[in-house]
């Protein structure tokens, strides 16, 4: 293992528009001791992808025919030796201090498995938008949601770590990313540096635009095999914390599809309306019933604001 190396992996099944800016924010790090190992999941221009890594120091490119990001992730990998792990996606940005930031964290917190930060998101012309944090927290209340979990985008991971508890899951299509840092989490600590570290960028081909019963599908079953997972190893801890988590995700989906449900009465979709009712109903009644209540009080709140400006 190469001590201080950040192996960057950087999965492909295109040749994106933006790809040439995610990899410039990597050359562009204030932390200099990277190598990116770019994965081409069965791109149509592999030749482009060939050309992008020669005009990166420290780069590599891997062809293999497609599989998914899990896959593509994983090959990347098994393909470095770094100390360090990261993952960019071909589509988002790094500020400079990213791998400085992570690394020294890390390297303050020995017991930690990964680093994260918090990150921005931006859109198609790179304007930010919007921003999410994710708050330093215990291993607790990560494995019982009681705080949002790290995402991968924002994440810098101990190789180590990953040769303790695998990598990726190949079979899951969407949410992988979070089954295997809720298995991380079951194995060590993480530590966080509240800066943000990558800019997401969100545009009309992201994965994280998929119908939001499918991404609650697959959310609840990266879950659930992890609190399988610690049932088989006689992991008496980490169980009911687990299944905290599948109850708070439970509610927080059907509630927050209130507001998804009242877009779709004023845009007169009644049919649509009535199935996000019903799904969510069954999700979690409570839930539901809960995020109703909360839109109503947040609407009376705006309105009394309105009133005494």
């Amino acid at each position: 293992m190469n001590t201080g190396v950040v192996d960057i992996v950087v999965p492909t099944n295109r040749v994106s528009r933006f790809l040439p800016l995610a990899l410039e924010s990597v050359r562009d790090q204030d932390y200099h001791d990277w190598r990116v190992i770019i994965v081409d999941d069965g791109s149509d221009a592999p030749g482009e992808l060939d050309r992008l890594a020669r005009e990166l120091p420290n780069a590599t490119v891997i062809h293999r025919s497609h599989a998914g990001v899990s896959a593509a992730r994983n090959a990347g990998v098994m393909a470095g030796d770094g100390e360090y792990l990261a993952f960019l996606d071909d589509d988002d940005v790094w500020p400079v201090s990213r791998l400085s930031e992570l690394v020294a964290a890390l390297r303050a917190h020995p017991e930690a498995s990964a680093a994260f930060g918090d990150g921005r998101y931006i859109d198609g012309d790179g304007r930010v938008f919007g921003r999410w944090a994710t708050r330093p927290a215990s291993r607790e209340d990560f494995l019982s949601r009681a705080t949002p979990i790290p995402r991968i985008a924002a994440l810098l991971v101990r190789r180590t770590a990953l040769d303790r508890v695998g990598l990726f899951d190949e079979r899951l299509a969407y949410s992988e990313d979070d089954e295997l840092i809720l298995r991380l989490l079951r194995d060590a600590s993480m530590v966080g540096t509240t800066t943000v570290v990558v800019d997401y960028r969100r545009h009309d081909h992201n994965v994280t635009l998929a119908d939001w019963r499918t991404r609650y599908r697959s959310g609840r079953a990266a879950v659930v095999m992890n609190l399988e997972a610690a049932r088989r190893s006689g992991e008496g801890e980490h169980v009911p914390l687990l299944e905290r988590y599948v109850r708070r995700l439970d509610a927080s989906t059907a509630g927050s599809s209130v507001g998804r449900v009242i877009g779709d009465i004023k845009s007169r979709r009644f049919r649509q309306a009535w199935a996000d009712v019903r799904d969510s109903s069954r999700i979690s009644f409570a839930g539901f019933v809960r995020g109703g209540a909360q839109a109503v009080v947040s609407r009376i709140r705006s309105r009394l604001t309105r009133s005494r400006a």
